[in-house]
């Protein structure tokens, strides 16, 4: 009757550290945008962009620093504390490899964030019982417990990639939607000197009695945008190239006309 009691007391003991556990998933949450922001500033190719990228890391962690109220893992603090530490360097950096040197800290220690969460969310301590049958039970319990640990990790973790491919498509299309507006805006710069170009010939060509064929030039903006930025560039250079022979063509025409004269 004593090994009865016993044996009850540790599974309610077991049962109440369960549901006791912390929450985790928050941290979880924030971390994964602090690893792809840190990413993402190793992947700029300016100072401007990285120092930007490492500024949404820093402000990543600090979520996960608030997330820990709910979430045992005394590990974690430490290394939260030093990603901002230094990630907040980063907004002082002269140059792009200052930048790089705290990102790639930022981006090590969300790494080792994750693995001390993974630990943590892991953590299971088995009883020990003095009776023969109470630790043979413990010892089949513990396994379907860690069982069931892998599969909740492994759900945090396929919920995590889900997460990041979607952040990942959310940048990709950021990018995509600056470089078309940096294409617009080029465009409508070499439309406006192309356009000029052309009123300043004609009036030329009309001071000097040469205006007896107008010039034109225009541009196809769909097929420009379909373009990248430095095809756009030549593409504008060889229209106005173009114009001018077309001008230079057309005073001299104009010229030898007068000779006859």
């Amino acid at each position: 009757m004593k090994n009865t009691y016993i044996f009850l007391l540790f599974c309610c003991a077991a049962y109440l550290k369960t549901f006791a556990q912390s929450d985790c998933s928050t941290a979880y949450a924030h971390i994964v945008y602090a690893l792809s922001h840190s990413e993402s500033a190793l992947e700029a190719n300016n100072i401007t962009h990285a120092k930007h990228f490492a500024e949404r890391a820093k402000e990543a962690f600090i979520k996960v620093q608030t997330s820990l109220n709910d979430c045992d893992c005394d590990e974690v603090d430490d290394t939260v504390y030093d990603a901002i530490q230094y990630l907040s360097k980063a907004k002082k950096s002269t140059t792009l490899e200052d930048a790089y040197y705290y990102a790639n800290k930022g981006k090590k220690l969300a790494d080792a964030t994750i693995a001390q969460l993974d630990i943590c969310t892991l953590g299971i301590e088995a009883p020990i019982m003095e009776s023969t049958d109470v630790e043979s039970y413990e010892a089949t319990n513990e396994l379907a417990s860690i069982e069931a640990a892998q599969n909740q990790l492994l759900q945090q973790q396929q919920e995590l990639e889900r997460k990041q491919a979607e952040l990942q498509q959310k940048l990709t299309e950021k990018k995509q939607e600056e470089l078309r507006l940096q294409k617009e805006e080029l465009i409508a710069k070499l439309e406006s000197t192309l356009t000029q170009n052309v009123t300043t010939f004609n009036n030329a060509l009309q001071a000097c009695d040469c205006d007896n064929k107008v010039l034109n030039a225009s541009i196809e903006k769909d097929k420009l945008q379909a373009k990248s930025l430095e095809a756009i560039k030549g593409s504008m250079i060889g229209l106005i190239k173009n114009l001018t022979s077309n001008y230079m063509k057309q005073l001299a025409d104009c010229d030898r006309e007068d000779d006859n004269d």
